[in-house]
């Protein structure tokens, strides 16, 4: 499954055969189809295993970094924000606009059920933080989610993976940091709730 998802970063979905998966994994072909029965279900499952792997690794982060619901989504998005801005998270998000979104749909799915258990993720921090009297009860977690990753990875995919920052430069530091600026300005209490605290 490694050498699946490297590969489909490097060749893109199209290219990706499994005579060249079983070549980089020093494997026959036959290997790899009595374990997978085609070249979907090796990259579908190559990529749910791999969401899954980086999803649990952060939350034992956050359960290890405990502090307030603000600090651990704070954590959480500077980590995300440092992911979405390499070099493979580019390069795979490329493939999801480009290739898998119509090629690959059962591809598409396993990467996209990543995307909602981050989006989940968020939502119960920014819960925990409502609870906490953190953040005000009336903000949309659900959205709130979704829009401030939407943000980010939007961000980061077109300002440095495809270059528009040549035509509106921005410090990466800088993008971020008002980001968060913005949403947790957002998510504070009004001033009688938080004086009643």
């Amino acid at each position: 499954m490694a050498s699946a998802l490297k590969l489909l970063k490097r060749r893109g979905y199209r290219q990706v055969r499994v005579e060249d998966v079983a070549d980089d994994a020093g494997v026959c072909k036959a290997t790899v189809y009595h374990y997978f029965s085609s070249k979907d279900d090796l990259l579908t499952r190559s990529v749910a295993n791999r969401t899954a792997e980086r999803n649990a690794a952060i939350e034992c982060r956050l359960a290890r970094a405990g502090g307030s619901a603000a600090d651990r989504l704070r954590l959480f998005l500077r980590d995300f924000w440092a992911m979405s801005l390499t070099k493979q998270s580019g390069l795979f998000q490329r493939l999801v606009i480009s290739e898998m979104v119509t090629d690959a749909p059962e591809v598409f799915d396993a990467w996209a059920h990543g995307l909602v258990q981050r989006w989940h993720l968020v939502e119960t921090l920014i819960k925990d933080g409502q609870r906490r009297g953190e953040f005000r009860r009336s903000a949309d977690a659900a959205v709130t989610a979704r829009m401030i990753l939407s943000a980010l990875s939007y961000q980061a995919l077109f300002h440095v993976h495809f270059g528009v920052r040549r035509f509106a430069p921005c410090d990466v530091d800088r993008l971020l940091d008002s980001s968060l600026d913005q949403l947790f300005h957002g998510l504070r209490p009004g001033q009688r709730r938080a004086a009643r605290r």
